[in-house]
């Protein structure tokens, strides 16, 4: 209550500096005469207004107020406090097993239950304690998500659009996995990732590098991100990401930097000893065009093939994009049959063109521009 910390018997067992959280406390449960644990969701403006991070479950020491440890949620509590409203919840919402390390909650969808990764032992032991109470749970087995280490798929660069396939670096994060088949599953290699607090369909899996969709329904804005493995009951701590309704980028070999630009005829990637010429028909393949019409596309399902699904429309550049001559003739956009968040371009290298061993790629879209900065900048050959 207000910071002090009470036994069974409501006498005070530790002043009011312990455990102050700028974070709505949901629940509060006992972990032993030493510890305990309290339920707490993130900041937000408004009721409506989305959450940017994950609500976690945390262990404190009762007598230091010290942290002990800390474990994402997949779900938010019962209620939601905006702002500094005052919210009255049931001091009956949440219990914790020490002898299975598990803490069980009432959340939105019922009854929740979250693994507990590092409970403290008797005597304010916490990671590195003996095992069983007191964790013997290793730090080096929680995943971790690198910093800055979410990234699109086609460049390496953290610009990301609904229906785009997205990669996760860092360590621990799962076992070897492929799919192999579609829908795409939510669990993979033993771990699972949430994105607003929701599973994402899983390309593949390793202990250093996930690479996942992110939904095609999911609307622009900032998302928390949290990879949870389920073999090692762990889960990383939340990373933010922007996902916006555009976020156009040509797709590029980080190995051999060259951009997925291929001829239509005969099909091979365009180099500079093999450049593209004047009103030959090329194929670019990009992310992140946007939303589409026509063929109705499914989260973890490859894009249809019977009714296409088109974008919007889309301009193309090879050269300076301010100047005349760097526009192609844009024939078809749309995503590529048969494939998971990757967007087909077909267009004509007109006759009055630039020409150049390397000239930067933009494709323009919903009134963004792909970058031609950074890492993977993708560029072509034209003669």
């Amino acid at each position: 209550m207000n910071g002090t910390v009470l036994n069974a018997g409501l006498t005070p067992v530790a002043g009011p500096t312990v455990a102050v959280t700028t974070r709505p406390v949901s629940a509060v449960a006992a972990i032993n005469g030493n510890a305990f644990a309290r339920f707490v969701q993130p900041v937000r403006t408004s009721a409506t207004a989305a959450a940017t991070s994950a609500p976690i479950v945390e262990m404190i020491n009762a007598t230091s107020g010290a942290p002990m440890g800390a474990v994402s949620m997949l779900e938010g509590p019962l209620s939601t406090q905006a702002g500094n409203t005052r919210v009255n919840i049931s001091g009956r919402t949440m219990a914790v097993d020490t002898a299975g390390g598990t803490a069980y909650l009432l959340t939105t969808s019922g009854l929740s239950m979250a693994p507990v990764p590092s409970l403290p032992a008797p005597g304010g032991l916490g990671p590195g304690g003996p095992p069983g109470l007191g964790g013997g749970f290793l730090a080096a087995n929680l995943p971790r998500i690198n910093a800055n280490g979410v990234v699109s798929i086609a460049n390496y660069q953290p610009s990301f659009a609904p229906g785009s396939v997205a990669s996760i670096f860092g360590t621990n994060l799962a076992s070897d996995g492929t799919h192999a088949s579609t829908p795409l599953p939510n669990i993979l290699g033993g771990s699972c990732v949430t994105l607003n607090n929701q599973a994402v369909p899983l390309v593949l899996t390793s202990a250093g590098q996930i690479n996942f969709q992110i939904p095609p329904g999911l609307a622009a804005g900032k998302y928390p991100l949290v990879v949870r493995s389920i073999d090692n009951k762990a889960a990383s701590t939340s990373q933010t990401i922007a996902v916006s309704k555009y976020a156009p980028a040509v797709m590029v070999d980080p190995a051999t930097g060259l951009a997925a630009i291929y001829h239509k005829d005969g099909g091979k990637i365009v180099t500079k000893d093999d450049p593209a010429k004047r009103d030959e028909d090329l194929v670019i393949y990009a992310s992140g065009l946007g939303p589409t019409t026509g063929g109705k596309v499914v989260a973890g399902m490859p894009s249809p093939g019977d009714t296409l699904a088109v974008t919007g429309k889309v301009s193309v550049y090879f050269g300076d994009k301010t100047m005349s001559q760097a526009p192609m003739i844009v024939n078809w956009s749309g995503l590529t049959p048969g494939q998971i968040g990757t967007y087909q371009i077909n267009i004509t290298v007109p006759g009055n063109h630039l020409k150049g061993d390397q000239l930067p790629v933009t494709i323009s879209v919903g009134g963004v521009n792909s970058p031609v900065t950074g890492v993977n900048v993708p560029y072509v050959a034209l003669q």
